[in-house]
């Protein structure tokens, strides 16, 4: 798994060195100097990777160290969704590959961090899915067999944020003051208040970075096609346009997540949240 240079210093700066475990990937060479394969790293090596301009280092995998990476990092090293092991990775696949057939949208998973197989001619592992890979089901029945039985993938899906979709054109039915105090509510619920909230969407969802305000029922499925949003949640009386461009999502992808929301109450926003959970992490093909 590759990391820079400076996000290896924000670590060794914030954290005792003693927690910060982690090894190189492969044997190089710089500047006459050796690096062996799985030889942990110094906080000296880091001083001289920066004199020496080597901004990129290759590391193993560890699930401990992501996490560290996932916590300063988020948006580079997202937590993943959740972890599958063989049998159900190849179940899903198989079940996401049929439900694109049915879709525009092709869905498929991101590997996080590394998955290894062993070169026969080394002994050594070998890099069989890297991290942020995309892993689909030709991909997966092309290397599989290649896979230990017993290994795990923490994975991430292809869809990820939420569409608030409050439609401020003059020809909305409702007056622009409480469409625009609708469209407020909708934001400060998902990425104000979900800071100080017991109720986590999902694990990769970052509420600052993955919140998505369409006003305009002409761009809808526009963002929705290049945002990849997993969620659209409609904050308004559905008047005509709505129904035009929600339909035209539809005819995009038939199993597009979709929820009306009426007026939040501030004294039940955990309930709205749980509410947004259940239909983000549905999927309307398995149902």
């Amino acid at each position: 798994m590759k990391v820079t240079l400076e996000q290896l210093k924000v670590l060794w700066q914030k954290y005792n060195p003693d927690f910060l475990r982690c090894s190189y990937f492969s044997a190089f060479t710089l500047r006459g100097k050796n690096f062996h394969a799985d030889d942990e790293i110094q906080a000296g090596d880091l001083e001289y990777f920066e004199k020496c301009g080597h901004l990129q280092i290759e590391i193993n995998y560890v699930e401990s160290f992501y996490n560290l990476l996932s916590a300063e990092f988020p948006m580079e090293y997202r937590r993943p969704y959740g972890c599958m092991d063989f049998i159900n990775i190849d179940r899903h696949l198989d079940v996401i590959n049929n439900a694109n057939k049915l879709s525009r949208r092709k869905r498929l998973l991101y590997v996080v961090g590394d998955v290894y197989s062993i070169d026969p001619a080394t002994g050594r592992h070998a890099i069989l899915f890297g991290h942020n890979a995309a892993l689909d089901y030709k991909t997966w029945n092309e290397k599989k067999r290649q896979v230990s039985k017993d290994q795990k993938f923490n994975y991430r899906n292809s869809e990820w944020g939420v569409i608030l979709f409050v439609n401020m054109k003059p020809d909305a039915e409702t007056n622009y003051v409480e469409r625009f105090k609708k469209n407020t509510d909708l934001v400060t619920a998902i990425v104000t208040r979900k800071k100080g909230s017991r109720v986590e969407i999902a694990p990769d969802f970052i509420p600052e970075e993955d919140t998505i305000s369409v006003n305009d029922p002409d761009k809808l499925l526009d963002t929705y096609m290049n945002s990849n949003a997993r969620l659209i949640i409609i904050g308004e009386t559905i008047s005509e346009p709505y129904k035009r461009s929600l339909l035209q999502v539809k005819q995009y992808d038939k199993f597009v997540r979709m929820m009306v929301v009426p007026r939040i109450n501030p004294r039940e926003i955990e309930h709205f949240l749980m509410q947004v959970k259940m239909v983000y992490n549905s999927d309307r093909w398995s149902a």
